[in-house]
């Protein structure tokens, strides 16, 4: 017998599945914060030494130095597949109580993954190793995917000129064709924007946009049926656009009533 669910149920039940890409300094793995506050406890799978932006808050984490090297928890040394293994176990999410959890960053992911191949090529046929490489770097993050809790996962951007000479804005992973693929895998792409500009007395001031859509370069998309996400949006929590996106009818007019007064004078400010 079929059990028949409503489509209307996965916007509010349904996981999130997130892919954050933005240059150097823009806040990707501050990010972790806001999903603790919002979604609770969960699980940096940390590739990077740049955790100081989140030192002051209590996240669990686990470092990989290596796509499928050597493992020994006591030293503190895992790899990428090591890591995997564990979380793949039928009881790990149910007894760690996880709700949701990063791949910090994917940038870091690539290299070490032809680090891997290229020892395990050495010699050999380049095109084989790249079709290994396209086939696992895809198929892990189509396993991380599909995990039944919230994903989040940071990318550097790239720069890439096309053929009329346009500047492009792309994940930045080993080999254009996956650097391409990446974006298909998840539900929302969003691209993180830092523009430091000057205020009226002329001191220097930060602000972070999200861009959602296919705009000036940037290749977002966010599955947003109800159309509630500007291209741009002034933002600095990404958990806020999910919720939003997640709202009820009832729930985004409220939201909506509280949130208009400020919003109008933000773009008068912006004027």
């Amino acid at each position: 017998m079929l059990k028949v669910r409503k489509t209307s149920e996965i916007a509010k039940k349904g996981p999130h599945k997130v892919l954050l890409y933005a240059h150097h300094g823009f806040g990707k793995t501050y990010q972790c914060r806001n999903y603790h506050a919002r979604y609770g406890k969960g699980l940096i799978v940390s590739g990077e030494a740049g955790l100081k932006s989140i030192e002051d808050t209590d996240i669990d984490y686990v470092p990989f130095s290596s796509w499928d090297g050597a493992q020994d928890p006591d030293a503190g040394l895992y790899s990428f597949r090591g890591i995997m293994k564990e979380i793949s176990k039928p009881t790990f999410l149910a007894e760690t109580g996880y709700t949701w959890i990063a791949i910090d960053s994917l940038t870091e992911l690539s290299e070490r993954l032809l680090e891997h191949l290229e020892a395990e090529h050495k010699g050999g046929n380049g095109f084989a190793m790249w079709g290994d490489y396209s086939r696992l770097m895809l198929g892990a993050l189509k396993w991380v995917r599909d995990l039944p809790i919230h994903v989040y996962v940071t990318c550097l951007a790239k720069e890439e000129k096309d053929a009329n000479d346009v500047t492009n804005f792309w994940p930045h992973v080993k080999g254009q064709a996956v650097s391409k693929h990446v974006p298909a895998l998840f539900d929302h792409v969003l691209c993180g924007v830092r523009l430091t500009e000057k205020n009226d007395q002329g001191a220097p001031r930060v602000r972070r946009y999200v861009v959602t859509d296919e705009v000036s370069g940037w290749h977002g998309k966010v599955r947003d049926p109800r159309k509630r996400l500007k291209a741009y949006e002034k933002v600095d929590d990404i958990t806020h656009l999910l919720e939003r996106m997640a709202m009820t009818e009832a729930e985004h007019e409220e939201y909506l009533l509280r949130t208009q007064p400020k919003e109008i004078v933000q773009t008068g400010e912006q004027a």
